[in-house]
């Protein structure tokens, strides 16, 4: 197997992890939903962060529709994200790499600008898909670049 194989069934590996903890953590966002509403998800997210829901009262019924749909959007994502990994980015396919850095590269910052420096998630709890993706990005450009060298 050459090197520009090996670094892109690497980075296709930690893009299809990326999707899998996307798929289980959007699947996890919508039974709390359904189990404890918008406050509940809410007070998960935001763990340590001091957030009561009790204090809030109601929880508007459309702020919490609009959480489902997010968590929905992130579930999609995820699979595309998997799908796109074990079958484009496992053949070094550079329709793939791009196709995966742009909706993974998206997302994340998503996660950044919304969540991470706000502080209404910590650091912790978004750093495993992070470095997933900083992995998946070095690896498959690596197999990106050793396939040209090798062309």
């Amino acid at each position: 197997m050459s090197a520009s194989n090996r670094f892109a069934k690497a980075g296709a590996a930690f893009y299809v992890l990326w999707g899998l903890v996307h798929v289980a953590g959007a699947a996890f966002q919508l039974l709390t939903l359904r189990e404890s509403g918008g406050g509940g998800l809410t007070a998960m997210i935001s763990t340590g962060r001091g957030f009561d829901p009790g204090a809030v009262g109601a929880f508007p019924e459309a702020a919490a529709a609009f959480m489902g749909m997010g968590a929905m959007n992130i579930l999609w994502i995820g699979l595309l994200v998997a799908y796109v990994g074990a079958t484009r980015n496992w053949r070094n396919s550079r329709n793939g790499y791009w196709l995966n850095l742009a909706l993974v590269g998206c997302t994340d910052l998503a996660l950044v600008l919304a969540l991470l420096l706000p502080g209404i998630m910590s650091w912790g709890d978004g750093a495993i898909g992070l470095t997933l993706f900083a992995l998946a990005l070095i690896f498959s450009t690596l197999g990106q670049r050793q396939g040209e060298a090798g062309s």
